[in-house]
This record gives C-alpha cells, sequence and structure tokens, in this order.
C-alpha cells in the first residue's frame, strides 16, 4: 500500500485522481482537508502498538493542563451551572 498526496484546487485533484494508475474496481482510501488543516494527516495509516482486552489503544496526547479529578469535577459542576441557567423560568 503506498500513499500518495494530492494537493491543489477541486479541478486539480480530479485531473490527479484520473490520471492514477488504478483499476475501476481497486478500494482506495481518501482523506479530503483544507489547506488549514492537512499538518494533522498521517503520512501513514494508524496501526496500533497496544492493546487492552483486544480494544487497540490510541497514542497519548500531550495536554497542557493535567487532568486530574479537581479538574473533572470542576468542568463537571460548571456544566451542570450552565444547563441550570438554561432551564430556569422566571417565576411569576
Amino acid at each position: 500500500m503506498t500513499t500518495q498526496v494530492l494537493e491543489g484546487t477541486l479541478a486539480d485533484i480530479q485531473h490527479q485522481l484520473s490520471a492514477l494508475p488504478v483499476e475501476p474496481d481497486m478500494r482506495l482510501q481518501v482523506i479530503v482537508t483544507s489547506e488549514q488543516n492537512t499538518e494533522s494527516i498521517p503520512a501513514e495509516p494508524f496501526h496500533p502498538t497496544e492493546f487492552r482486552n483486544g480494544v487497540p489503544l490510541l497514542p497519548r496526547r500531550k495536554a497542557s493542563v493535567p487532568v486530574t479529578l479537581e479538574l473533572v469535577q470542576q468542568l463537571l459542576g460548571s456544566e451542570d451551572e450552565e444547563i441550570l441557567r438554561a432551564c430556569r423560568t422566571p417565576r411569576s
């Protein structure tokens, strides 16, 4: 399996696709992005290295703020407050 990145306008990409040496029944994977989001596309497909109970684990992300129990409780509490504020009706 080879990876090829096609860039340009829609017309450019359609032209490049038609020039690819593939058979009509060959399966392809296509990812469409705008120019602003091209750095998030991996060059190769994801192959998990770690499994738990047969489920592939995703790689860990670097978080700017560590996720702690206090942070989770704070986020849960703020969500409840927003819901209560939205549902309150003025009493007459």
